[in-house]
């Protein structure tokens, strides 16, 4: 097996930090929280929208923590676009961080392995930047399996990071790197727009070329089909409308022309269908391109996390072990995988200072 880069290896014993440690991973849709004791709590959080809210959000949330307790960070949501480029997204999430946790012991995980404090963190804004895969690789390779391929698989991308003799397996440490690498897949299971998976779809015999608008997402095709509950009074959908499997058919009509007068529920399931398997192709090839690139055996263990594991192809976890995070942390953990890898590592390593 080729290993290209050797990230710090992390014995997980006896804790460095003696308090229950809260992680945070912050991202462009979504800000989630686990202790290191196993407590979590996750909410929708339009980056690109709310920005300015931060500080408020974070100090709201982390109430639900108890006070005073040591904060570990990571991170994606400084490439929203409300920010023009990554160094103000990292600057204006650790301000924000720092204004919410004052008088808090609060450090920012790095690709390097390392945690900084917020001065550093503003100064290493290439290693703290899009860190939370490297945070759950690196606890996943030191405690769960020393060598696999981990298959995250969440609401906006996939990352597909491989682990060898119980260390991240990459020397991709950004996310041009990794999409280079074929090792950060934009296909997650719930805001990919169907128009960036498929270019037709069939309906009734014939190929309809789809829409290019943002009329409906992975997100529909899974509650259509059952994958995803319905959730009618959750409106973080394409048009604002309810998450349920009634507006879901209509947007997914909606990408080719049409609406739920025409498409019935049988005639949804099957765009849905095809969607799907449109989502499960660009991470089988993600897979595919990452394991021949370092050598990994068709039959290396998989680690799969994330709440997407329908989108894992059946063809790719044939004849090979699958480990699934939700079965060894629990569902809801796992959900929140990042920031409880956060708050796990750095009570396993000494704190930078």
């Amino acid at each position: 097996m080729q290993l290209l880069h050797e990230a710090p290896s992390v014995t997980f014993s006896r804790s460095s930090v003696a308090a229950p440690v809260v992680g945070i991973d912050i991202g462009g849709a979504n800000l989630k929280y686990a202790s290191s004791g196993g407590k979590s709590f996750s909410r929708e959080f339009a980056m690109w929208k709310h920005h300015r809210d931060l500080s408020e959000t974070l100090v709201d949330d982390l109430s639900r923590f108890g006070k005073g307790l040591p904060i570990a960070v990571t991170m994606t949501g400084e490439l929203a676009d409300c920010f023009l480029d990554r160094e103000i997204g990292v600057r204006h999430i650790v301000e924000s961080v720092e204004q919410a946790t004052r008088n808090t012991q609060t450090r920012y995980y790095s690709v390097t392995g390392e945690f900084f404090n917020a001065a550093q963190a503003v100064a290493r804004i290439d290693d703290v930047a899009a860190s939370n895969w490297h945070a759950l690789a690196t606890l996943v390779a030191g405690e769960v399996c020393s060598d696999a391929m981990l298959v995250d698989i969440g609401s906006t991308t996939t990352d597909i990071v491989p682990l060898s003799a119980g260390r991240v397996a990459t020397p991709a440490k950004t996310d041009h790197d990794r999409l280079v690498e074929g090792s950060l897949v934009y296909v997650g299971c719930a805001r990919t727009p169907v128009c960036a998976l498929v270019n037709e779809l069939q309906y009734q015999g014939e190929n309809a070329t789809v829409m290019n608008e943002w009329f409906a997402t992975v997100d529909d095709a899974r509650v259509v089909l059952g994958l995803e509950k319905e959730c009618p009074g959750d409106r973080a959908s394409a048009d604002n409308a309810p998450r349920d499997a009634f507006h879901a058919r209509n947007r997914l009509a909606r990408m080719i022309g049409l609406d739920h007068r025409s498409v019935d529920d049988e005639a949804a399931r099957t765009l849905a269908t095809q969607i799907m398997a449109a989502a499960r192709e660009r991470i089988q090839h993600g897979i595919r391109k990452v394991q021949s690139l370092y050598g990994f055996a068709p039959n290396t263990t998989l680690v799969l996390s994330g709440h997407g594991g329908d989108l894992l192809p059946r063809d790719v976890i044939a004849d090979r072990t699958v480990i699934r995070l939700d079965e060894q942390w629990g569902e809801v953990i796992a959900r929140s995988a990042p920031a409880y890898a956060v708050a796990r590592l750095m009570t396993a390593v000494a704190v930078r200072d």
